[in-house]
Parts: structure tokens; C-alpha cells; sequence
């Protein structure tokens, strides 16, 4: 499942290739149980390593299975796939990568692949029932591909290639194909120090809220400095077909610390002109920065817009900080690790191959400020206790409480389960969420997951109003040998205004 943006805005697309000497990168995709990290083994992330990303209200333990240079897949080994979003951070330590053994640093996978190519092929099909409403069933067959070759033969030279395509058959209206094509683009990039060119259609995972540009960038790296800019179009809205409508270009630059420290970091900033019809689209400011260390992990993105012209005619103010996301990790002791962060973007990227009114709340009460902490007891087991204060979007404001248990890793089959209780209040009601899950190998091949939760409503407006809904069901990732996976689920929600079944299944190549 994907929400767009609801306007493509270009930000820094250059910075999403930066080899990072800081141990973060962004998730810049979910499909099935894989998670894939913009960093590889030439920014410090070789296959065998552990990662965290911090979710809605736990933090999702990663492993990295396979790795290109610039790219990793991951497997979650703790959490639960569903609550990892496109644009959140991972982190790992730059002193795990020193203990791996050489085997593990050089993955087996990259010998076998002397033009430096890698790429998946996949199958997907979604199908759904809808007990109250017809008109809104359908059946959605879909095709993916993607390609990366960030070193072809050993050379400077490589590419990229990204395109997703559906069909859409309803029961009751038009069918609608749907035919993307996310990045495809050309680049030279010599390893070091020196220039890197990147040409054609491009996505930036580095912000959340940036996407895809068609264009030029150039980029110059040193040991601690990057700057360079970049000009191209924004893709049409509604097919992301080819567009010269709106027209932007921006600069960059960025600092890094030195490698191999106890603590990285690296902070960058820029400006971004985006017009349309030769008036004023946005204008703005960028920064981020990151910092890692053994017990502190923090991330900051800001912009601002800068306004002038029909801008500041409407009565905006010239300067106008927008799109604040801040998150702050500190581990206290050695079982105790303390969260804070801060979301006021109007707009995420959002991926999902599965959608529950789990993850439908947590997307719908993204925006505001949260704390909380996580406690881990022995090997297995970890606690988390999380508040959650709501602001804006189409949910208003509401403040929320949640805890977390859950144990993986247990016994030879990786027995792992969840449970989560949250309480939340907003001016118009009050309610309560509860899920639960199980997963476990069974085999070497095949891991089985089931799950279930509800979701109960009241409103404070009136009391007579109360809506509950109830969900399970079940999930199987095959895993069919060094190249083929395969992945089929199905879910089904009962409540007093919804009663929906889903099925959902994959089939995807990768080499």
C-alpha cells in the first residue's frame, strides 16, 4: 500500500548517497518481511550486522542479510515489520562492523556477482472482500522491478532502475492501471574522494517527505566535506509521467566527523526553489544533523520556508519554520534505553504491504511529541513504556499511553511474540487498542505469524456512540532458497461499520 505526498517536493537528493561516516541511514523501502537501508558495505553495513529503528512504540531490531555497496536487506529479528515505515532512521554501531569476521564483512553474495548487479523480480496480489459494501471490493495484481548497479564491472559507471505497476479490477466501476516508475536514473561515482554524477529520475530517501525528481545532480565528497547541487522537474502528480510543470533546483553542503571514533556525526543544510509557470511553488531552507555514540543516538531534519511574492501578498510571514521530524535515543544503563522525539510533517511516504487498524492508528496519530522507555530484561524479553502526545492532522489532537512485552528468539524455531496496550483521549473520544502476535520458524524455509487485536471507540459527545473493531489473522514467509521468496497472508477486520477480508501474496527473484 502506498499514501503519496500530497505535493512532490525536491530536497537534497545528492545527500542520500553520502557515505556515512555517522552509523545511520534511512528505510527507503518495506515489502513483505524485508526492510532495505540506503547503506551498504562501503558506508560501513556489510550483511551479518544488527541495526535498531525506532518505531511507534517499540524499537524494531534489524539484521542485515544481504549488502551492496550502497544498499542493505534486512530481516527483522526483533518487532514487528509492519511498525518500520519508508524515511525512519536505522542505526548501528561502528564498533559492531570492527568485530565482525572478514567472511561477514565481504557477504559470499557479492562474489558472485562480477558485473556489480543486483535486482529483485517480483508477483504481487491483493484481493479483497468487503461485507458492507461492494463497490469497494477489488482485486489488484501487480509487478515490481528493481535494479542497482552502483559499480559496473569495478568501473565508476552504474545505474538504478525502480518501477512498480498494478491493475485494479473492481467489482462495480472502472478498472484502473496504476504504472510508476520510482527512480531510473544513470550515475558515475568513483570511489573516495571526488566528483559523483547521478542523471535521469531519482529518489532521495534521506527526508521522508522528499521523492522523486527527473534532472541532473553533482556532488563533490572529501574526507569530511560534501557541497553540489542539482536542477531537474517534478513528475506528474497524478501518473509520475514525465513533466516540465515545475521546475526546481537547489545547493547543498555537508560536514561529517571523522571515521572511526567513539561517536559520528554529520550535519548538512540547503536551499530549494521550486516554481511553477514562473511563479514562486516553495522556497525554503534545509539542515539536518545527526550524532551517534555508544549511548546517545539523535537525529534532527528542519525546514523552512522562505515566502515572498503571492506569498507574503497572502499575509504569510517571510521566514516560517515547517516539517520539524527530531528523535533522541540515550541508553541509560546497559538494559535500559530512554526515547524522545518530536513529528510535525504534513506529509510522510508511506509503503505498506499490509495494512491493520493497528498500523491505521499509529498512521493516523503520527504528528506531535513522544517519550518514552524500554527495558530489557535478560536476552528475551523487553518492556516499553511510551506517551504520546497528538497534534494536528485529520485526528486533531490526543495524547496517548502505551506498553509494550514482548520475547523473541526463543527456542531452536525463534519462538517470538508481542503484546501492546494503548489508552488514548482526544476532544472528541476516548478508546483503547490491544494487538497481539506469534511467529515461529517451522523448518528452515518457513516462518508463521498470527495476530489479533481491538480497537474500541467511545465518544464523549455523545454516549450512545461506540464503535469496536476486531482483527486477526495470519502470515507465511517461504523462504525457497538463495534467490526465491515467497510470502501469503490474510486478514480479516469485524467492526460496526467495517467487515473486510484481505489476501495477500508474493512471489519475488532476487539476484
Amino acid at each position: 500500500m502506498c499514501r503519496n505526498d500530497a505535493s512532490i517536493a525536491l530536497v537534497l537528493a545528492v545527500l542520500a548517497g553520502l557515505p556515512a561516516a555517522a552509523a545511520t541511514a534511512k528505510v527507503t523501502y518495506v515489502s513483505g518481511s524485508t526492510v532495505y537501508i540506503a547503506a551498504g558495505t562501503a558506508d560501513g553495513l556489510p550483511a551479518g550486522l544488527r541495526l535498531e529503528v525506532e518505531g511507534p512504540s517499540s524499537t524494531i531490531v534489524l539484521e542485515s542479510f544481504e549488502a551492496t555497496p550502497h544498499r542493505a536487506a534486512c530481516r527483522v529479528v526483533e518487532g514487528q515489520v509492519s511498525d518500520v515505515r519508508v524515511g525512519d532512521a536505522a542505526r548501528w554501531e561502528a564498533s559492531a562492523v570492527m568485530a565482525l569476521a572478514p567472511a561477514q564483512a565481504q557477504p559470499e553474495a557479492a562474489t558472485h556477482q562480477p558485473s556489480g548487479l543486483r535486482g529483485r523480480v517480483g508477483i504481487r496480489y491483493l484481493a479483497t472482500r468487503d461485507g458492507l459494501n461492494e463497490r469497494a471490493e477489488f482485486q489488484q495484481p501487480a509487478l515490481d522491478l528493481r535494479l542497482d548497479a552502483p559499480s559496473m564491472y569495478g568501473t565508476p559507471w552504474g545505474f538504478q532502475v525502480d518501477l512498480r505497476a498494478r491493475r485494479t479490477l473492481r467489482s462495480e466501476g472502472e478498472d484502473e492501471n496504476r504504472n510508476r516508475v520510482y527512480a531510473l536514473y544513470g550515475a558515475w561515482d568513483r570511489p573516495g574522494q571526488g566528483w559523483r554524477v547521478g542523471l535521469g529520475r531519482q529518489y532521495a530517501p534521506e527526508l521522508a517527505n522528499v521523492s522523486v525528481f527527473d534532472g541532473a545532480q553533482a556532488a563533490w565528497d572529501g574526507v569530511k566535506w560534501t557541497f553540489g547541487g542539482f536542477a531537474g522537474t517534478q513528475p506528474d502528480g497524478e501518473d509520475y509521467g514525465y513533466s516540465t510543470d515545475v521546475r526546481e533546483a537547489g545547493a547543498f553542503a555537508g560536514r561529517r566527523g571523522q571515521a572511526g571514533g567513539s561517536s559520528n556525526w554529520s550535519i548538512g543544510g540547503g536551499v530549494v526553489g521550486s516554481y511553477q509557470e514562473s511563479e514562486v511553488n516553495r522556497e525554503y531552507l534545509y539542515v539536518l544533523g545527526r550524532w551517534t555514540s555508544p549511548r546517545v543516538g539523535a537525529f534532527l531534519t528542519q525546514e523552512v520556508d522562505i515566502n515572498r511574492g503571492w506569498k507574503t501578498d497572502a499575509g504569510e510571514s517571510s521566514l516560517e519554520p515547517t516539517s520539524t521530524f527530531a528523535s533522541v535515543r540515550v541508553t541509560a544503563t546497559s538494559w535500559l534505553d530512554l526515547y524522545a522525539g518530536y513529528d510535525n510533517r504534513r506529509d510522510v511516504r508511506l509503503y505498506r504491504d499490509y495494512v491493520s487498524p493497528e498500523t491505521e492508528f499509529d498512521d493516523e496519530f503520527r504528528r506531535g511529541l513522544w517519550a518514552g522507555a524500554a527495558a530489557g530484561l535478560g536476552e528475551h524479553v523487553r518492556l516499553g513504556l511510551y506517551g504520546r502526545s497528538y497534534d494536528g492532522g485529520d485526528a486533531g489532537s490526543a495524547d496517548s499511553y502505551t506498553a509494550t512485552f514482548g520475547v523473541d528468539r526463543m527456542t531452536r524455531a525463534d519462538l517470538a511474540f508481542r503484546l501492546r496496550g494503548t489508552v488514548y483521549e482526544n476532544d472528541r473520544l476516548e478508546g483503547n487498542l490491544y494487538a497481539a502476535d506469534v511467529a515461529t520458524n517451522l523448518g528452515s524455509h518457513v516462518r508463521l505469524g498470527v495476530e489479533a487485536g481491538l480497537r474500541e471507540d467511545d465518544s464523549l459527545l455523545n454516549p450512545n456512540l461506540s464503535d469496536e473493531v476486531l482483527w486477526y489473522g495470519a502470515l507465511v514467509d517461504f523462504d525457497l532458497g538463495r534467490h526465491l521468496w515467497s510470502t501469503l497472508s490474510y486478514d480479516h477486520s469485524d467492526g460496526d461499520y467495517e467487515d473486510v477480508d484481505q489476501l495477500y501474496a508474493t512471489l519475488a527473484y532476487r539476484f
